[in-house]
C-alpha cells in the first residue's frame, strides 16, 4: 500500500513538473523553412545582396531556448538562443576557406564568412530583423566586405495579420 502511493505522488510529481516546463520553453515562433526578404540594405560593400537573392533561406529549429538554423549562404549552420525578455532571437555561425567570387568577377579565398543574426517574432509563422555578413580575406582587401540589412522571416508566405 505504502509502494502504490509513492509511485502514485512520483508520478504526479512528474506530470506536474513536465505541464510547467511544457508551458514555459515553448516559443510562438513555428519551426521550419523560412525565406528572408530584405526590406532595407543598410551597407552593401561588395554587391553581395544581388548575388545572394534566392539563398536568403532559413531553416530553422527551436529546442527550449536554443535556436539552430541552416542558412542558405555559403551551407552555413547558426547556432543561437531567444533572449530572456520577449520573443526576440539571436543567431551566429562561420565557415572557414571558402571560395568564392566577389564584384562579380574578382575570385577569391576568403579566410572566413561570418553571420550574426537579431530577430523579433511577430506571428508563429514571421518574424522581423537584421542580418550582418562579413566576409574576411586577410591578404586580399577587395575580398573583405559586409553586407547588413533588415529584413523579414516569413514561413510560407504566411505573413502576420495586418503585415503586406
Amino acid at each position: 500500500m505504502v509502494r502504490a502511493v509513492s509511485t502514485l505522488r512520483r508520478l504526479c510529481f512528474t506530470a506536474l513538473v513536465a505541464s510547467t516546463l511544457a508551458g514555459c520553453l515553448p516559443y510562438s515562433q513555428n519551426e521550419g523553412e523560412y525565406e528572408l526578404i530584405p526590406t532595407e540594405t543598410l551597407r552593401d560593400d561588395c554587391g553581395l545582396l544581388e548575388t545572394f537573392q534566392g539563398n536568403l533561406q532559413l531553416s530553422l529549429q527551436i529546442s527550449g531556448r536554443v535556436v539552430r538554423a541552416d542558412f542558405g549562404v555559403q551551407n552555413m549552420q547558426l547556432l543561437g538562443y531567444f533572449l530572456e525578455e520577449g520573443e526576440g532571437f539571436t543567431a551566429d555561425g562561420s565557415v572557414a576557406n571558402v571560395s568564392t567570387t566577389v564584384d562579380g568577377d574578382n575570385e577569391c579565398l576568403l579566410d572566413q564568412v561570418q553571420v550574426h543574426l537579431d530577430a523579433t517574432t511577430r506571428c508563429a509563422t514571421e518574424f522581423s530583423g537584421q542580418l550582418r555578413l562579413a566576409y574576411d580575406a586577410n591578404n586580399n582587401t577587395a575580398c573583405t566586405c559586409e553586407l547588413w540589412f533588415r529584413f523579414d522571416g516569413v514561413q510560407g508566405n504566411t505573413r502576420c495579420e495586418g503585415n503586406p
